[in-house]
C-alpha cells in the first residue's frame, strides 16, 4: 500500500523528510524529543512550493543542501517558545555551511568559521526575489547591509538560524 504524506486538519502536509535528491535537508526536535522534528514541519501548500521551488534553484548554483527546521505543528498550536509558527506560512532556516555537513549536527551560528556567508547571501536573495517572501530576520548585519533596503532585519536569538516568512493566503 502506497504511504501516503501525513495532512492536518488545516490540509497542510509535513514537509517531506528524505526526498532522494533534495536540495535541502530537514533538523530540529519537538519540546526536546529526540526524532521529533517532522512534528514541527507542516507547512501551508503555498510555502511547501516555495521550498520545492527555491531547492532546485539552490541546487542549479550549489552542491550543497540547506536545513530547513521548525515551520508549524499540526493544527498550528503554540510549541515550545514559539508565539509565530502557528499558520504555516513561516520557516526557520540554517546559514549555509562552508562544508557539506548536514543533519541534526550541523548547527551553525553567524560567528563560526564554517558560517558560510556568501553562500548564505545567495541563498536569502533566492528566497527574496521570490514574491510571496515577506520577512526575512537573520542577525548578520553584514547580510543586512549587503542585502539592503531593510529586506533582511534582526531579531533576538535569529544567530544561528533564518526565519522566513511567505504572505498569508485566505
Amino acid at each position: 500500500m502506497l504511504e501516503v504524506q501525513p495532512r492536518d486538519k488545516r490540509g497542510f502536509f509535513i514537509l517531506p523528510q528524505a526526498p532522494e535528491d533534495a536540495g535541502y535537508y530537514v533538523y530540529g526536535n519537538l519540546q526536546r524529543m529526540p526524532n521529533s522534528g517532522h512534528m514541527a514541519q507542516y507547512a501551508h501548500p503555498s510555502l511547501l512550493s516555495l521550498i520545492f521551488y527555491i531547492e532546485r534553484e539552490w541546487q542549479a548554483i550549489d552542491d550543497r543542501k540547506f536545513g530547513i527546521g521548525n515551520i508549524s505543528i499540526a493544527e498550528g498550536l503554540a510549541y515550545d517558545k514559539h508565539v509565530s509558527h502557528r499558520k504555516g506560512i513561516e520557516m526557520d532556516l540554517r546559514p549555509v555551511r562552508k562544508d557539506k555537513l548536514q543533519g541534526q549536527s550541523a548547527r551553525v551560528s553567524r560567528f563560526d568559521s564554517v558560517y558560510d556567508r556568501s553562500a548564505t547571501i545567495k541563498l536569502i536573495q533566492l528566497f527574496l526575489r521570490h514574491p510571496m517572501v515577506t520577512k526575512v530576520f537573520f542577525n548578520d548585519e553584514e547580510i543586512q547591509k549587503t542585502i539592503g533596503g531593510g529586506r533582511v532585519r534582526s531579531l533576538k536569538g535569529h544567530d544561528d538560524h533564518l526565519h522566513i516568512e511567505i504572505r498569508e493566503h485566505g
